[in-house]
């Protein structure tokens, strides 16, 4: 299925598209009854600008279908995540930190390849781990995350938000 995309660097003009991809998924939180960036302010504390600036630092990555040329999904990628200072050993390792992912609720399994070709990005990359967070009380993502290989290595809090860190030996 990977075929069917590229995954590459978000171009300034597809920041708005990220940004409608983020505000679609906090609808379909209100809809569906989970209560994570839709009640954190999470489009306010993630405005426009903060992916802007991430585009600017080449953080901001997308998944391109080819026949359409649609993006699928849409992630910031960092090389340091404060989040993870607690964490025995994590500054002791190369890892990229996925953070503001996100998939147009229509789109299903996207999300599997992104992370898939991610993965894979990280690794030509050299980076040793991948690494990433999901709320504590979003059971349906902790088992999403767990079946694609990531094992819990901590917790998080950050503002309203608390997550759980989970990480993925490449």
């Amino acid at each position: 299925m990977k075929e069917k995309y590229i995954f590459r660097k978000i171009r300034q003009e597809e920041i708005p598209v990220m940004f409608d991809i983020i505000i679609g998924r906090m609808k379909w939180m209100d809809r569906v009854g989970i209560k994570q960036w839709n009640v954190t302010k999470y489009d306010e504390v993630y405005p426009v600008s903060y992916y802007e600036e991430k585009r600017k630092n080449g953080e901001v990555f997308v998944l391109e279908e080819i026949a359409t040329g649609d993006i699928s999904a849409a992630a910031v990628l960092k090389s340091e995540d404060e989040r993870w200072d607690g964490v025995p050993d994590a500054g002791n390792t190369s890892a990229f930190y996925l953070h503001n992912f996100a998939v147009p609720p229509d789109k299903k399994g996207t999300g599997a390849v992104f992370l898939q070709l991610a993965e894979e990005y990280a690794k030509l990359q050299g980076k040793e781990y991948f690494r990433l967070d999901s709320a504590d009380d979003n059971k349906k993502l902790e088992e999403y995350y767990t079946e694609k290989g990531y094992v819990a290595a901590g917790y998080c809090i950050d503002g309203l938000y608390t997550g759980i860190l989970r990480q993925k030996k490449l």
